[in-house]
């Protein structure tokens, strides 16, 4: 008989190992029975992860925090649930349950594994999400439109699967989550690689134009330090500089980088920041670095310099490469959603409540370690 929790570490490694699902410490996994659940402890990155990277709850306690009144602040609120959350683990773990623990709850399957693929939000970060999603997978894939994460998108997609399940008898198997990611659940882990399969087989149909070379070439050492010396808040830190024929496609204009200068996702907020820095000539880098700090009060992360390249800008070599995958996943997200009507990004106030969540705050320091 198989083991479900080293079937839950199987499943998890092998999307986490593939970038093309997730990347840095996202996406989710969870295994249950009727009255426990394991699911992935937040930060805790997919790709490597072992038995003891989830954390052991109690549903029934779990199920408490849905009819819980809770603060109308959201800050206050979300403080709240995470309180409850971790009143809700059976063991001494010191590692805090995925922010999406209730949700995962409410999915009734064995198996639930969320993941953010870059073909999937091709499609969910366009400006035709809903009505494409409709049309390539029919009213049997719940499409949920963007709601804040934590508690709120819990009761909304609670609320979702009971309205569908009274319409449909039954629980849905894929949950599509505009500028966000998937859930795909099943009562086995064979079931739920097919259901990706299929979904990703799906989607790629639609795609017309082939992806432009991702082949990279590192830039020189002069350049970083031009780039780290534009500020002096960049001291001590490391700058990763990248080129591409992907890279080229955006970065030759401001016009053209228009499609890629804000996030896409909660995940893309968490590694690089919601704004992404683009000047027309390197002798305007320091004003326009100035610039930036003056609007959003922070230094970026991403700055493209017009027919050079990008550059990532992080506290280590780990984390700068990082902000490099994540930013690109998001030049190829950009990309493929011309295919549903060009991309649509997140909008001010998405962006704020991520950029000050104390969860998702954490889940940056855990990327740096």
């Amino acid at each position: 008989m198989k083991n479900p929790l080293q079937e839950l570490v199987s499943v998890s490694q092998y999307f986490g190992r593939d970038k093309s699902f997730v990347l840095a410490g996202g996406g989710n996994t969870s295994y249950k029975t009727e009255d426990r659940m394991w699911i992935k402890a937040s930060g805790i990155s997919l790709a490597s992860i072992k038995a003891d990277g989830f954390v052991f709850l109690s549903r029934d306690r779990l199920k408490a925090i849905s009819t819980k009144k809770y603060s109308d602040q959201a800050l206050a609120r979300e403080h709240e649930v995470k309180m409850d959350l971790n009143a809700a683990i059976l063991d001494n773990s010191t590692l805090r349950p995925s922010v999406e623990t209730s949700l995962h709850n409410a999915i009734g399957y064995r198996f639930v594994v969320h993941t953010h693929p870059t073909i999937v939000n091709a499609m969910l970060c366009s400006v035709k999400a809903k009505e494409q999603c409709l049309s390539l997978f029919g009213e049997k894939a719940l499409f949920i439109p963007y709601t804040d994460p934590g508690y709120i998108l819990f009761k909304k997609v609670e609320a979702e699967i009971n309205n569908f399940e009274k319409k449909w008898g039954e629980i849905p198997k894929v949950i599509f989550l505009e500028n966000h990611g998937v859930f795909v659940g099943a009562d086995s882990v064979e079931e739920i690689h097919l259901i990706y399969t299929n979904l990703i087989q799906k989607i790629e149909n639609n795609f017309v134009d082939q992806m432009p070379s991702l082949q990279t070439i590192f830039l020189n050492k002069d350049v970083l330090k031009v780039v780290i010396n534009s500020h002096r808040g960049f001291e001590g830190l490391i700058a990763m500089g990248f080129k591409s024929d992907l890279v080229d496609l955006f970065v030759s204009d401001k016009k053209s980088f228009e499609k890629v200068e804000k996030s896409f996702t909660p995940d893309d907020i968490v590694y690089c920041k919601a704004y992404y820095l683009f000047v027309q000539k390197i002798e305007l880098l320091k004003e326009s670095v100035e610039e930036y700090h003056r609007s959003y009060g922070y230094l970026p992360k991403v700055i493209a310099l017009k027919n050079i390249g990008v550059f990532s800008i992080e506290e280590n070599e780990k984390s700068a490469r990082t902000v490099w995958e994540v930013f690109e996943n998001i030049l190829k997200i950009s990309f493929y959603s011309e295919n549903f009507g060009g991309p649509h990004f997140l909008n001010e106030r998405q962006i704020a409540f991520i950029d000050n969540w104390e969860v998702e705050n954490y889940r940056r320091e855990m990327n740096k370690v």
